[in-house]
């Protein structure tokens, strides 16, 4: 019974998410794809970052059994562990990502004061952290307990790839593996670090040219 109710509280504030981001799409097409990286669109992903950070750690404060011990790292790492970690980290570092998210970008004259470039980074970072507690922690635990490890990770990696379906073709089928693979190391670690550390690492490749650009012309001004 309290499995089926924390689900539902959890399904709830990922419909309020969904929802949220989907709507912001519609009101600002491509915002949360930095097609237009604009001042007004960084607004805007500050309250959807700050709405979805609120909506992901809600459900713990809810309930006594939530997971918590997966946000400490592992005391020890075997050999395997460290190898396939490393691996991952090197493939995703390499990942041509430029050509799947910046093809069409659009920064035109875009410059953003650095106290405000400062609060977006700093609520992006908690975003997804609290992204992967959501996804890998909370909802991952819960539906293992309900439904199986195998189909627990199952429906974990679809309603992960749902949540990106205002977002290309490209990056929804990208989700799919993605996924799958930090539902593994979270099992696997017994921690959701990796995932963070693997998200982290996309969100900062995939994020940092438009950000470049900008600052580029945040300095010429300055001259």
């Amino acid at each position: 019974m309290k499995t089926t109710i924390l689900i539902l509280t959890l399904m709830i504030s990922y419909t309020v998410i969904l929802l949220a981001t989907r709507w912001m799409n519609k009101v600002r097409p491509g915002i949360t794809t930095y097609k237009e990286p604009q001042p007004a669109n960084f607004k805007m992903l500050n309250y959807l970052h700050a709405i979805s950070i609120l909506m992901m750690i809600l459900p713990a404060l809810t309930t006594a059994s939530a997971p918590f011990f997966l946000l400490s790292f592992p005391d020890k790492i075997n050999m395997g562990q460290t190898i396939a970690f490393l691996t991952c980290f090197g493939i995703i570092g390499f990942f041509p990502w430029t050509r799947m998210y910046h093809g069409d970008q659009k920064t035109g004259n875009t410059i953003l004061p650095l106290p405000s470039i400062f609060l977006y980074g700093s609520l992006r970072l908690l975003f997804l952290i609290s992204y992967e507690w959501f996804f890998r922690a909370l909802l991952l635990t819960d539906l293992t307990s309900w439904v199986g490890i195998n189909y627990g990770i199952i429906m974990n990696v679809l309603l992960y790839a749902m949540i990106h379906i205002h977002k290309s073709k490209k990056e929804i089928i990208a989700c799919l593996p993605f996924g799958l693979l930090v539902c593994v190391f979270t099992v696997w670690w017994q921690s959701v670090w990796p995932a963070i550390i693997f998200h982290l690492q996309i969100a900062i490749v995939n994020e940092w040219p438009p950000f470049q650009k900008i600052i580029s012309l945040q300095k010429q001004a300055a001259l």
